[in-house]
């Protein structure tokens, strides 16, 4: 006895491919630099009171002396991301997002396994998709 299994999520791939597609790479983000830390947060204060944490990391010149840059930043069509830093001078793991309308969402940064398609994890049925 044959079964024939029809997945309807197929015929909603391509629209959930095209909503997660939209997440530029990190390869697309740009950063500030600045001569100072105080300089730096004062470029921005208006995203540090909206929650954004830690956006400026203190680098050091070639020759000596230091700088700092201010958070990766991604100007989309509709929305602007800002991605600050870690404990450890890294990316942070999730940054902000800011719309036109004055909305704050919190997403994961560029890379960050999501679950389902884009996942490399094992379990089975427990993926997500996200956008």
């Amino acid at each position: 006895m044959s079964k024939t299994f029809r997945l309807p999520l197929l015929a909603a791939l391509p629209a959930v491919l095209a909503s997660c597609g939209g997440d530029p790479d990190l390869n697309q983000y740009r950063r500030t630099s600045f001569n100072s830390y105080a300089e730096c947060v004062r470029a921005y204060q208006p995203q540090i009171a909206r929650g954004l944490q830690n956006p400026c990391q203190k680098t050091a010149r070639t020759g000596g002396g230091s700088f700092y840059y201010g958070p990766y930043f991604f100007a989309g069509r509709s929305n602007t991301r800002y991605l600050g830093y870690d404990r450890s001078g890294g990316v942070a793991g999730q940054g902000l997002s800011f719309d036109s309308k004055g909305s704050v969402r919190t997403f994961s940064k560029p890379g960050t396994g999501r679950g389902g398609f884009t996942s490399g994890s094992r379990s089975r049925g427990g993926g997500s998709f996200g956008g």
